[in-house]
């Protein structure tokens, strides 16, 4: 009878706290001194972070008025129960999104009457399309830039082959000029043997050399290793001789392209003469 009556005169006395959403507030519960106050747990309406007797601190997590427990408390053999003060969480929106307004009652639906094609009929805006204008000009323009695009291209076209050509007449003139000696004797006039530039002279030897095996055997494949044409020559006539011949030179060959061996005028000229009597005995 003692506690009841402790807590209806102590919940009379509470104030009412005002405190916002997620906000930390402090607040008290009115214990006397010298009592021993139990913890406030929290909930899914408020966090506790910090406690000191009746001294609570608490986050807010729900709106309108936290439903806080009473808060146990015990002194000697007396036990009692301390109301809580009121912690009022305002709401965070107006009350115009809150409270829905009442639908309107009965529901006019204008909807005309009939059937849906009655009233589609008033709508055919297409009816007053006309017929779009002619473009008398049109297909004399398109005509004309036909012809003009025909007559660019046709002109570009024998110009190119033109130039072609040109470039095939002058390099005839140069093969016939050129005996296969005398390019083997160009060799020894030309800018990279100036130069000391071994690779690109012994790519030209090279090439000599090639020349030479597709007029003896018909070997003119020019993506064949040295050592695919050997094989597919050895299978012609004398091609074991020209073999034999040419095995020197064809290593020199390799080592200048492909492992810049290096080298010396001297050198050059001895395989150059290397090159000219294999042209004398297998290209004449």
């Amino acid at each position: 009878m003692i506690n009841l009556l402790m807590l209806i005169s102590l919940v009379s006395g509470n104030e009412t706290v005002s405190c916002s959403l997620g906000v930390p507030v402090t607040f008290e519960y009115i214990i006397p001194d010298g009592w021993i106050v139990e913890s406030l747990e929290s909930s899914g309406n408020w966090c506790v972070l910090e406690q000191d007797g009746g001294t609570v601190t608490l986050i807010p997590l729900s709106m309108d008025t936290l439903d806080l427990p009473p808060l146990g408390a015990h002194s000697d053999s007396l036990e009692g129960l301390f109301a809580p003060p009121v912690l009022l969480v305002p709401r965070t929106m107006p009350d115009s999104v809150w409270t829905v307004s009442v639908f309107p009652s009965p529901l006019v639906i204008a909807i005309p009457p009939g059937f849906p094609e009655n009233y589609l009929n008033q709508h055919k805006f297409w009816e007053e399309w006309r017929k779009a204008p002619s473009t008398p000009w049109l297909f004399p323009m398109l005509l004309i830039a036909a012809i003009t695009i025909l007559a660019v291209s046709l002109w570009l076209y024998y110009r190119k082959k033109k130039k072609l050509l040109i470039t095939e007449d002058i390099h005839a003139e140069e093969k016939i000029l050129l005996s296969p000696l005398d390019e083997v004797k160009a060799l020894l006039d030309s800018l990279a043997f100036a130069n000391g530039d071994w690779i690109t002279y012994y790519r030209n030897v090279d090439e000599l050399l090639r020349n030479t095996v597709s007029f003896r055997f018909r070997i003119s494949n020019r993506a064949l290793t040295w050592k695919q044409i050997i094989r597919l020559a050895r299978s012609e006539e004398d091609g074991s001789n020209f073999a034999k011949d040419s095995t020197e030179l064809i290593d020199e060959i390799t080592l200048q392209r492909y492992a810049s061996w290096g080298g010396s005028r001297e050198r050059a000229e001895r395989f150059t003469s290397k090159l000219a009597s294999i042209r004398r005995d297998w290209h004449l």
